[in-house]
């Protein structure tokens, strides 16, 4: 594990992780999700910002999860049809 240091909204923190890369990336993107909601919603505090974040990021997860369902499913559907092809021909 590395030690690397990301900042968020103005604050410094400091993580360990086995993919800097990639964490200090996820860093950089909650950076501007919560720069995006500070400059909207000047009055919330950091716990508030941090809180409306995570349920949107969270809403997003379940938007994917239901689009990744779909796919798996019409996946499957062409799998199928593939399979019936290949097998009548």
């Amino acid at each position: 594990m590395q030690s690397i240091e990301v900042e968020i909204l103005g604050r410094k923190h400091r993580l360990r992780t086995d993919n800097p890369e990639q964490t200090k990336a996820v860093a950089k993107a909650i950076d501007v999700r919560l720069n995006e909601l500070q400059d909207r919603y000047q009055m919330l505090d950091y716990s508030r910002l941090l809180l409306l974040a995570i349920l949107q990021m969270q809403n997003d997860i379940f938007e994917l999860d239901k689009k990744n369902d779909n796919l798996n499913k019409e996946l499957e559907k062409l799998n199928q049809m593939i399979g019936k092809i290949i097998t009548d021909g």
